[in-house]
């Protein structure tokens, strides 16, 4: 596992990647998730308990799910498996903007599938995954720990990396490896269930022509809608796919899909 995501333990990649991710598709993929969260949950009180599964650096996000989560006392467990990645996000709230985001919020180090298992059943009523779902190879292993540990109603929220089964060799900021293979511009690759796509990413977004960042790969795993839907029935979750162009300003063409399980 920490092979495929050896970036993250590395604290001078870390680092830079933390303020690469300040960028506008990043601001616009958290918004269009925070939007979810707000139209997803139905009831958001002080024995409220939420928990973000591995998005790190970033809890300067989600400002509507925050407001919300301060006003009534819940509570949110921030899960990384990188050290590195939550000293950065310590340092994201220490400023004023976001200082009261620090009463509600507990950083703890661990990979998902241990968090799961570790917690109580029945003890959450939302799980955030932010571009980390695609990192999970068994899907099978997530869905039946989510059963577990959401309690009745709860939800998860999950933005996907790629849905499409059809891979195109580079996207606006990276360039894509099929099964660790790299393949010509001008071709695409059909992912299959179980395939993994590496993401090296560029120097300068919408320059490949500039080389892509030593250090700076990872490799996740491909799913395809059919699996999240048979494994999400096996479970018995209600499944939705958002479709965000609804979530989007007219002027913004971003196609970002978001899966919501609800137990």
């Amino acid at each position: 596992m920490k092979k495929r995501i050896q970036m993250y333990f590395d604290p001078k990649i870390v680092e830079d990647f933390a303020k690469h991710e300040q960028n506008d598709k990043n601001f616009q993929v958290a918004d269009i998730v925070d939007q979810v969260i707000i139209q997803t949950i139905k009831k958001l009180d002080e024995n409220f308990k939420a928990v973000e599964l591995g998005w790190g650096a970033h809890p300067d996000r989600y400002h509507r799910f925050f407001a919300e989560l301060i006003k009534h006392n819940g509570i949110i467990d921030w899960v990384d498996i990188s050290p590195y990645m939550l000293e950065i996000a310590t340092k994201y709230l220490d400023n004023y903007e976001y200082r009261d985001r620090l009463d509600v919020i507990t950083f703890i180090e661990s990979d998902i599938i241990s968090y799961l298992e570790w917690i109580e059943d029945e003890s959450l009523d939302l799980a955030i995954m932010k571009y980390t779902i695609d990192h999970i190879d068994d899907i099978d292993r997530l869905f039946e720990l989510l059963k577990l540990k959401l309690k009745k109603w709860g939800n998860l929220v999950a933005s996907i990396w790629w849905l499409s089964p059809e891979l195109k060799s580079k996207s606006t900021n990276a360039r894509f490896l099929y099964n660790g293979e790299a393949f010509p511009d001008d071709e695409t690759r059909t992912l299959k269930d179980g395939d993994t796509f590496t993401v090296k990413f560029f120097e300068v977004s919408g320059k490949p022509e500039h080389g892509h960042i030593e250090g700076w790969e990872t490799t996740k795993y491909y799913h395809s809608e059919q699996k999240y839907r048979e494994i999400g029935d096996k479970y018995w979750f209600d499944m939705f796919l958002w479709d965000s162009k609804e979530l989007l300003k007219e002027n913004v063409n971003m196609k970002q899909e978001v899966l919501v399980l609800k137990k």
